[in-house]
């Protein structure tokens, strides 16, 4: 998902309030912004629902959290289309420029993506302060980077013994599309958890038996961190087709065909759509396992409008 480019909501319907601190004194102003542990620690032990969001990075988007009620326990920034080790200097970057801008007012998690980047470049970016991570391998490996593996970048980051650094990787309740199997895929993920991963975040879900059945295989190989479902919402029929492509996940038929029926819609009829399914799949996902499912984390796209339409719906939870 981290590759597509989008537009974000209209300038005048979202004001960002702009700090003056430098990316370096922003990125330690923030007492939650270098331990996402406190984060998770507030989540699991509520009894009560949480939300996480993901930004594009991009210059122009501007953001104004109080905009969004209830606030989101941290954002989500995706390392795009692996242009970050083009910088000179990471703080250059529009991640980190857009983290930056971010910490002030809520806990950040930076992806890092393990195409081609080099060990110095690892300890350079955490060295910045980017302790809360989310480690992905990236859709390119190339023939001789480093890391070959989510688990193998992983394994680096523990080996420095930073107490304080949060590391989340993802799942695929649809099966990674190069695994042969489910179980295959449950192994893999089991073995990169016992190297120290804190939390794990689906790939876009569509369905909740999808998410149910893959936690109960996830539990029963014994991993037992918290498994949050990640959930996209599209702004048009276009963009959900366009994300499937781009994802490569593969939800059951018949989720497919009720996804595919909306292909027609009218704009309005559309989003109504998009509100009312998203909206019903977090209640089943709360009713059915209210212990297991503490926080969603919505692929905004930065379209928060849309989002705030769902926040509301569910507006009980919170």
């Amino acid at each position: 998902m981290h590759q597509l480019t989008v537009e974000s909501d209209p300038p005048n319907s979202i004001e960002y309030a702009k700090g003056r601190a430098s990316p370096a004194e922003a990125m330690h102003s923030h007492e939650n912004s270098r331990n996402l542990k406190q984060v998770i620690q507030q989540w699991t032990s509520s009894e009560r629902l949480s939300y996480s969001i993901e930004l594009i990075p991009k210059e122009d988007f501007v953001l104004d959290l109080s905009r969004l009620n209830p606030q989101p326990m941290f954002c989500s920034l995706p390392w795009i289309s692996d242009n970050n080790l083009q910088y000179q200097r990471f703080v250059d970057t529009p991640m980190l420029k857009m983290t930056a801008k971010i910490v002030p007012h809520c806990s950040v998690m930076n992806h890092i993506s393990c195409y081609n980047i080099t060990e110095t470049q690892v300890d350079k970016f955490v060295e910045m302060g980017n302790w809360n991570l989310f480690v992905i391998r990236g859709d390119t490996v190339g023939e001789n980077q480093r890391f070959k593996h989510s688990s193998d970048l992983v394994e680096y980051l523990r080996s420095k013994n930073n107490p304080e650094m949060t590391i989340a990787t993802g799942g695929y309740p649809y099966v990674h599309p190069e695994s042969p199997s489910l179980d295959y895929d449950v192994k893999y993920l089991k073995q990169k958890v016992d190297l120290g991963v804190d939390f794990v975040l689906t790939q876009t879900l569509y369905d909740a038996a999808s998410y149910l059945q893959y936690v109960d295989e996830c539990r029963r190989a014994g991993i037992t961190v918290p498994i949050v479902p990640g959930i996209f919402l599209p702004s048009s029929y276009d963009q959900l087709e366009t994300v499937l492509n781009l994802t490569r996940v593969n939800p059951p038929a018949d989720v497919l065909a009720m996804l595919h029926s909306h292909a027609l819609d009218e704009p309005d009829v559309f989003e109504a759509f998009v509100v009312k399914h998203f909206v019903e799949l977090v209640r089943t996902l709360r009713q059915e396992r209210p212990h297991e499912v503490k926080l969603v984390h919505f692929f905004t796209f930065n379209r928060l409008g849309l989002l705030r339409k769902v926040l509301d719906k569910i507006a009980d939870l919170f």
